[in-house]
Order: structure tokens, then sequence, then C-alpha cells
């Protein structure tokens, strides 16, 4: 009975492709709040500490959505080469969200599984920083609006590199980090949707993360010393 469950589950997001396709005439608000339910539930389940497999069922259904995951990119890989090809130049901003945000949370997943909170959330601020630092150096060369495009991503590292030994400080600032830039970065707000996505999952997301981690950290650590 517990297979046959599991097989069921396994096609629950067949549910959201259906509903894409007799959605046409449907309230938009109708169609969201469904979607939202089929991409919930099987995310509820990951998270639920209690259930009804036993250890090698849960083993194979994360070995196939690993699988499938991999699948998924190559084949957004393999439309951006097609499209590029064909058209001769980039793809649409779409592809890049497909296939970049993705990798950034399994990304974020991985390390602080193995590597714990205080130490991932330190590593995330050097590459994310690190990263974008370089970026703005290749845009703009060594210049003043370099300098003033650099300054977040220096107070990046800066918190950082405090963040081993301030946790709880490295996690206020890295929370506020990530607000501050919604708004240094409002001319995001004038993009493309999708490219609004990327750019906040590449930035405020990681730092948000990085923040909460160690506020809790800080917390479990105070209930441990009380």
């Amino acid at each position: 009975m517990n297979i046959s469950k599991s097989m069921l589950k396994s096609f629950w997001l067949f549910l959201l492709v259906i509903l894409i396709m007799v959605a046409n005439g449907l309230p938009a608000w109708l169609v969201g709040l469904l979607a939202v339910v089929i991409l919930g539930a099987p995310l509820l389940r990951e998270f639920k500490k209690g259930t009804d497999l036993d250890e090698r069922q849960i083993a194979l259904s994360h070995f196939s959505s690993h699988l499938a995951f991999f699948v998924l990119l190559a084949l957004i890989v393999l439309v951006m080469i097609v499209e590029f090809i064909a058209q001769g130049k980039n793809p649409d901003p779409q592809w890049y969200m497909l296939l970049i945000v993705p990798l950034v949370i399994k990304l974020l997943i991985s390390l602080f599984q193995n590597y714990g909170r205080v130490p991932t959330a330190q590593w995330i601020g050097y590459f994310f920083a690190g990263i974008w630092l370089l970026f703005v150096l290749l845009s703009h060369g060594l210049s003043l609006e370099s300098l003033i495009e650099a300054i977040p991503f220096i107070i990046i590292l800066a918190v950082a590199w405090f963040s081993r030994k301030y946790p709880l400080a490295g996690g206020l600032a890295f929370v506020l980090l990530a607000i501050g830039l919604l708004f240094f970065f409002r001319a995001w707000w004038n993009l493309d949707v999708y490219v609004r996505i990327l750019m906040y999952t590449l930035i405020p997301l990681p730092l948000l993360i990085s923040g909460v981690a160690l506020l809790i950290h800080s917390m479990d650590k105070k209930k441990a010393e009380v």
C-alpha cells in the first residue's frame, strides 16, 4: 500500500500540467490558487517529520527527484543552445532564470546541510559578494562608478568576515543588507519580471537566508547555555 501511495504522489505534479492545459477561461486567481496548492503539497511533505514511507522508498524518491532535476536543467541548456544557434542572439531572460534559480537554491541547501549554519553563511557572503564585485569591475572597470556600486558588496564581505565571531550581529546585518539592497537596486523594478526574479535570487535571497541561519544559530546557542 505504501508503494502505491508513493507512486501516486510521484504523479502529483502532472496535475499542474493538466491545470495549465484546461485553464483557458478560468479566473486567474483560481488558477494561481490551484497551482500553489499543487506545488505546495509535495514541498510540505518534504518538511513533514513523520512519513508513511520507509528509508528505501525515501531514498528512491530522492534519487528520482535528483535525476529529474538534472535532466530538466540539461533540457533547458539544450533549448538555450538551440535558440542561440537558430536566432544568433542570447536566449530570453526566462531561460536564464529557469536554469540559475534552481541551481542557487540547490547550492544553498547543500551547503547548509553539509557545513552548518555559521561557516555556510560566511562563505555565501564571500562567494556572492566576490562574484558581483567581479561583475562590477568587468562592467565599469576601475572607476568611480565601480567604487560606488561595489560599496554594498564590500560591506557584505566585511559582515561575512565578522559573522564567525559575532553570529548574532552578523545575522542582523545580513538581514538588514538584504532588505536594504531591495531599495538600493530599486531600478530593478523597471526590468522584466524574469530578470527581477533572477537578480533577487542572486543577491538579496542568499543574504536573507544566511542572516536567518545566523540568528537561529545564535538563539540555539543561548538556549544551550541556559
